[in-house]
């Protein structure tokens, strides 16, 4: 009995440095490999978005796994003691960017420097939002409607306590999703020498100091207003990341912002609670788009009170968030009740209009194809 133990604790350390080498071992090959897995990446997801797969369940699983696959690749989730799909880390530390992070990148990594608690949260949040709606084809499959809709309510509530999380742990401030990875650009190494060697022969040497000056923008078909244009520093760019995005100050932009983060949350309990069998009942869908647009208005009420110059006077960090939500709006009219009632007739005679065209037809197959995703996935119209 001893001599097995002995053996079992001898196995233990090769045992635990596996992932460690499997990690290296991939991150080599990513980093010798670097334009051939960007072009099979991006291969993979524009096949998940013309392949959905409307009879076939199996295919249609498996397009939006690769999907869900492709999407990891803008997301920095590798810690010190979990193996991820890590490709944008690799890529940067063996193709370093020369441009510097935009201020969304820089607020996120701030936080997540700063509080181990909020990283995790981020990291949860992107990765639900990932793989939802391949977990809901699968639960559907499975369980059917009512596993399915138990499984809606429990991501819905585990990221809503990520948001709230998140807006906590940066002092009160809207919540900025993201992860702040940032991919860099991969070029050919072999270009980048030629056209290196070619900039250098095209200095200008002067004749007092010796000192040489690059080529002029002009003989690369740039101007000379584009060149310094991309080369101004924004106020963005020199504020603390901390500051990026102010404080919500009052209560009632507490409440919008609290109202917002649960919308998802009260929308899925009462879609839950019709199971499906009465979709174009309009009480879910009128609750739901009420307190986002309730959230919406007390957001911009607090934004005229509190903020010299009222849109003017935010960031470009705020803007975007703000921005990205309003177009989250749109989308309501792909979810319950209006869908079924108004948007379903209009895309089924759009795609009509195009059978039995040459080409076109395919377009048509395409858009039937997506609209049964629309009609039976709850996550392929989710905005959060």
């Amino acid at each position: 009995m001893s001599e097995l133990y002995k053996q079992a604790q001898s196995r233990i350390p090769a045992t635990v440095s596996l992932p460690s080498t499997w990690l290296r071992a991939y991150e080599d090959f990513v980093s010798k490999n670097a334009g051939s897995v960007t072009q099979i990446e991006s291969a993979l997801r524009s096949l998940t978005y013309i392949v959905p797969g409307r009879q076939l369940n199996d295919t249609s699983c498996l397009c939006w796994f690769l999907q869900s696959l492709g999407r990891f690749r803008e997301s920095e989730i590798a810690s010190e003691s979990r193996v991820y799909l890590i490709i944008p880390t690799v890529l940067r530390r063996h193709f370093p960017s020369p441009s510097p992070p935009s201020p969304h990148s820089r607020y996120i990594t701030f936080f997540k420097a700063r509080s181990r608690l909020y990283a995790n949260s981020t990291l949860l949040l992107q990765t639900i939002q990932y793989t939802e709606l391949l977990c809901e084809m699968f639960f559907k499959r499975r369980g059917g409607d009512k596993a399915r809709w138990r499984l809606i309510v429990a991501l819905e509530m585990i990221k809503a306590m990520c948001r709230m999380i998140m807006m906590w742990m940066t002092g009160r401030r809207i919540v900025i999703e993201g992860t702040g990875a940032e991919r860099p650009a991969i070029s050919d190494m072999a270009e980048d020498v030629e056209t290196a060697e070619t900039e250098r022969k095209k200095e200008w040497n002067m004749p007092r100091t010796g000192m040489k000056l690059p080529a002029l923008p002009t003989e690369h078909g740039e101007s000379i207003t584009d060149f310094l244009t991309k080369r101004v520093i924004s106020a963005d760019d020199i504020k603390a990341a901390n500051r990026l995005v102010r404080k919500i100050g009052t209560l009632k932009g507490q409440v919008a912002e609290v109202m917002w983060i649960l919308r998802p949350v009260v929308y899925a309990l009462a879609m839950q609670r019709l199971q499906g069998s009465k979709k174009r009942d309009w009480r879910p869908w009128l609750l739901g788009f009420t307190m986002e647009l309730a959230a919406r208005e007390l957001g911009k009420n607090e934004l005229r009170e509190r903020v010299a110059g009222g849109w003017r006077g935010m960031t470009g960090v705020e803007k975007e968030e703000l921005q990205r939500r309003g177009w989250g709006l749109a989308w309501w009219g792909m979810r319950g009740a209006f869908y079924e009632n108004v948007t379903k007739s209009w895309i089924s005679a759009f795609a009509a209009k195009f059978k039995g065209k040459p080409l076109l037809d395919m377009v048509g197959s395409i858009i039937e194809d997506y609209d049964y995703l629309w009609d039976q996935y709850y996550f392929s119209t989710s905005t959060m």
